[in-house]
């Protein structure tokens, strides 16, 4: 598959990094954890990597977007305003995830990899996980251009999840399936937007909400929804060899693939999720069945 090529999307202080051969070296991680291999991808649970609009140049290189990506009676991005480039950039970054979509679409599940029991989990050996993942190059470089701290110290950041790129990960010994109770949360300055992203309540919970947030200018409103979240330890070997500490990773959006060394295993605890953490909140002010609304403290 020929690469996309950007030219005019890259900046003078953006250099976009080799993706070759794995680095055990360059960000000191405690396990070799990579999207892209020489990144060295720590496993994060955190949020992703912040949206950057990139520094656009010129539209003159542009010819492999399509026309509805640009925006009408635009030669030279730089005569756009700050508020412009960046509606721009999120255009672009919409047609990035279409195609990706797209290609998702045709290429996942992998062809050439073996699935882990149920999961969107696939295994290969070496060969076979950078063979797939050469497949995915273009779309990782796309993506680095809106994302350029992903997987850089020193939060080491990963893509965002709805990008539902995979996650791409060497040196595997051992895979340690789990599930957990986790919660979903969300803050509210107004009745409207929560009503718009958690849904109807009662007239008399909402007739409440709107009294609680009419106490002061501060207060805030936040919604909490639980859900079941399906999470993987991942444990790999340094270049010595040795086992290194597990780091934890959510998989279901993006999948997970995997370059399995040899007397690969896998711990399967999803009969058992983990206990719930004591929550902070008690006594929800409205409760529609998925969402429960507090005061936020």
């Amino acid at each position: 598959m020929p690469s996309f090529k950007m030219p005019s999307f890259k900046t003078p202080s953006f250099k976009m990094p080799s993706f070759k051969t794995p680095s055990f070296k360059m960000l000191g991680l405690k396990c070799l954890v990579l999207k892209i291999p020489t990144l060295k991808m720590l496993i994060m649970t955190r949020r992703s990597a912040p949206f950057v609009a990139p520094d656009f140049f010129s539209l003159s290189d542009l010819n492999d977007l399509s026309a509805s990506t640009r925006l009408e009676g635009v030669d030279n991005v730089n005569n756009l305003d700050t508020k412009a480039r960046k509606q721009y950039a999120k255009e672009l970054l919409s047609t990035l995830q279409a195609d990706i979509a797209a290609f998702r679409d045709e290429q996942f599940p992998p062809d050439i990899l073996r699935q882990v029991r149920d999961m969107p989990i696939y295994q290969g050996n070496m060969a076979e996980v950078k063979a797939y993942q050469q497949r995915w190059q273009p779309y990782l470089d796309r993506a680095m251009l809106f994302y350029p701290s992903a997987y850089l110290p020193p939060d080491n950041l990963p893509l965002p999840a709805s990008l539902e790129i995979p996650q791409f990960v060497y040196h595997v010994q051992r895979l340690h399936l789990t599930k957990t109770r986790a919660k979903e949360s969300k803050n509210f300055g107004s009745v409207g937007a929560l009503v718009a992203k958690c849904g109807e309540f009662k007239d008399k919970e909402i007739a409440l909400l709107e009294k609680v947030l009419a106490q002061d200018e501060g207060v805030r409103l936040v919604a909490h929804r639980e859900f079941i979240d399906l999470r993987a330890y991942v444990f790999c070997r340094n270049q010595k060899g040795e086992l290194l500490e597990p780091e934890r990773l959510r998989f279901y959006r993006t999948g997970l693939i995997v370059q399995a060394l040899p007397d690969f295993k896998i711990v399967d605890s999803r009969q058992k999720p983990r206990k719930r953490r004591n929550d902070a909140y008690s006594l929800p002010l409205a409760d529609n069945d998925v969402w429960r609304i507090y005061q936020k403290k």
